[in-house]
């Protein structure tokens, strides 16, 4: 998708040396002749030329900020699989020779069938049991199962599937800082009152004089944790099973801060969430086509525009928001989301099955991410739109979050280990609360069945 992103800004950039070249060629045939006003041919060619080099410019910019999401999340993967890498280089690993598995899957042998054989004094069945004896040994150890010292094949174990997690997408969109080594909260002072500048009624008379006034922002250091007691037998005898549960419990740490960010109350340790903060701006949605939510978008991002004095930089919406915008269409059975390139008057621009970064509307790049509650206004069923400016939404945690522990003193006596994961996060919108507006209404009850 980035290289495609990137082509196609080569292929604008193409476009726009020519009509750039026939806005020149305008000029300069009107500079030969010495003169200093255009014909009515020329200002019509001249307005044409310009207004295509300025639609161009548009896409150019719409596609770098498409390009530099798309390789922010490039990075983003890069750098979880580096870490996934890490994590299991500490698993211990052995290999025995380059001869094939005696189980595998899609292999000639079956393990069960060869344990109920040997059962019955297949030889063949036997030694071939003993073989994966030692090659499950040498690699990692398994459970044992219901088959006493018979070692469950190692391609059953290898296709575990993880808990499914949402991650973190919203905060990985916004300002993330190093979060202050002491202290449980965090002040931010902030102006209330501006001083004033005004026009001098005369000469040598007193000038506008107002006291800027302050008050201070305090955002709490949140405390997010989870733990799994397991028995050192599992620990021991298992196949890299505490690093599992240390990887699983970090997923959900990364989910449960992001969700807390997006929608917390401030209650039960959580953060005040950008959908909860004091004084953030609100723009409805009670339409039912997509035309009209991109209307009520342009409106919460007028909001913020105005307010703020500065531009709205992101759009956060749920998957499902997002893959209802994209089977919509125009009378003309124009999409208003263009897949995988420009199209003619679309309104937007992406891919559907992404999930994260997915494309852009209005000019302002898309974060699609599950966190954002589905269950909001009177009947429960409605979903929300985050239209934020990302340097004034702020996210502070410990580089190292979230930790994990692995305490085997505590339960000894048991044999048993306690797996901890923790970390310390902050997060706050209420610097610039006018820098988001979010979008709400009963039009978020229109979803794909």
């Amino acid at each position: 998708m980035l290289e495609r992103v990137r082509t196609l800004i080569s292929e604008a950039l193409a476009q726009r040396e020519g009509a750039e070249a026939a806005v020149k060629a305008v000029i300069d045939a009107v500079e030969a002749e010495g003169r200093s006003d255009l014909t009515a041919d020329e200002t019509t060619k001249f307005d044409a030329a310009r207004a295509e080099l300025r639609s161009i410019d548009d896409k150019i910019d719409s596609l770098r900020t498409q390009e530099a999401d798309l390789a922010d999340l490039e990075a983003r993967n890069a750098a979880a699989a580096a870490k996934r890498a890490e994590l299991s280089a500490h698993v211990p690993s052995v290999k025995v020779g380059r001869e094939a598995h005696v189980y595998r899957s899609g292999g000639e042998h079956d393990f069960l069938a060869d344990a109920f054989a040997a059962r019955e004094g297949n030889r063949e069945a036997a030694e071939r049991l003993e073989r994966n004896r030692t090659e499950s040994l040498a690699e990692y150890r398994s459970t044992t199962g219901n088959f006493g010292a018979l070692v469950v094949p190692q391609y059953l174990t290898e296709l575990f599937a993880p808990s499914l997690e949402s991650g973190r997408p919203f905060i990985s969109a916004i300002t993330n800082l190093a979060l202050p080594a002491q202290g449980m909260t965090i002040s931010i002072p902030r102006s209330t009152g501006s001083s004033t500048v005004a026009a001098q009624a005369t000469e040598n008379t007193t000038v506008s004089n107002t006291t800027m006034t302050t008050d201070t922002l305090t955002v709490a250091v949140r405390t997010f944790a989870g733990q799994q007691v397991l028995s050192r037998q599992a620990v021991e005898r298992g196949a890299g099973i505490a690093e599992l549960l240390i990887s699983d419990l970090a997923g959900d740490y990364a989910t449960k801060t992001n969700i807390s960010a997006i929608n917390g109350d401030g209650t039960a340790g959580g953060h005040f969430g950008i959908l909860n903060t004091t004084s953030v701006q609100t723009a409805a949605w009670t339409g039912t086509t997509g035309a009209s939510l991109v209307s009520s978008l342009h409106n919460a991002i007028g909001k913020v525009n105005a307010s703020r004095f500065a531009a709205a930089d992101l759009i956060v919406m749920h998957p499902r928001r997002w893959a209802w915008l994209c089977a919509q269409s125009d009378s003309s059975l124009r999409p208003f989301v263009q897949i995988d390139g420009p199209g003619f008057n679309a309104y937007g621009n992406g891919v559907a099955s992404g999930y994260g970064a997915v494309g852009s509307v209005a000019g302002m790049p898309v974060v699609t991410d599950a966190g954002i509650p589905t269950n909001l206004g009177a009947s429960t069923d409605e979903d929300r739109i985050i239209v934020t400016r990302r340097a004034d939404v702020l996210h502070m945690e410990d580089g190292a979050a979230p930790i994990g522990l692995r305490l085997e003193e505590v339960l000894a006596d048991q044999l048993s280990v306690r797996l901890v994961a923790y970390g310390f996060s902050a997060f706050t919108a209420g610097r610039f609360p006018v820098a988001t507006c979010n979008l709400q209404g009963t039009g978020f009850k229109q979803v794909l069945s």
